[in-house]
């Protein structure tokens, strides 16, 4: 058994995208070795998360405008948005509808099947990450990580 560890990373700019890391994840899988067995990937976030889905960009933008109408970013609508009564940094985001959006809206991991080296996606399905809380005042947050950890033979 064969064990591999990879971390992933993902320069955002926009506060709500969906971008395909279907490519990067192939390059890892290919890159471990790992014939048979299991892949699972997981942001490293609590504002993103991963999907499974068609990279088709029209319905990219639908899942978008969807969450935004189900989960508006709206000043004073959420309570983790008062950082007077939060022990926080003072330049924490406003980004309660970002925790929302990736808590009920995604995965935080997609656990995929590694068959005779290839991951066993179906035709037109994608490995997604969802940003939902995109560049903020502090620099580092335009950096998305995520791990992935494939275990097989």
């Amino acid at each position: 058994m064969k064990c591999v560890l990879k971390k992933g990373e993902i320069v955002t700019g926009d506060s709500t995208k969906i971008y395909d890391i279907t490519k990067d994840i192939k390059k890892i899988v290919e890159n471990s070795e790992v014939k048979n067995g299991q892949i699972i990937i997981q942001p490293l976030h609590t504002t993103a998360g991963v999907y499974l889905n068609e990279g088709e960009e029209r319905l990219l933008q639908d899942f978008i405008i969807y969450l935004s109408r189900k989960v508006p970013q709206i000043k004073g609508r959420y309570l983790h948005d008062d950082l007077d009564k939060r022990d926080c940094p003072k330049d924490e985001p406003l980004n309660g509808h970002s925790h929302i959006k990736s808590a009920l809206y995604s995965n935080s991991s997609l656990s995929l099947i590694l068959s005779k080296g290839k991951l066993q996606l179906g035709k037109y399905q994608r490995i997604l990450f969802a940003e939902f809380d995109g560049p903020c005042p502090r620099k580092h947050k335009s950096k998305r990580e995520y791990i992935v950890s494939i275990i097989g033979e």
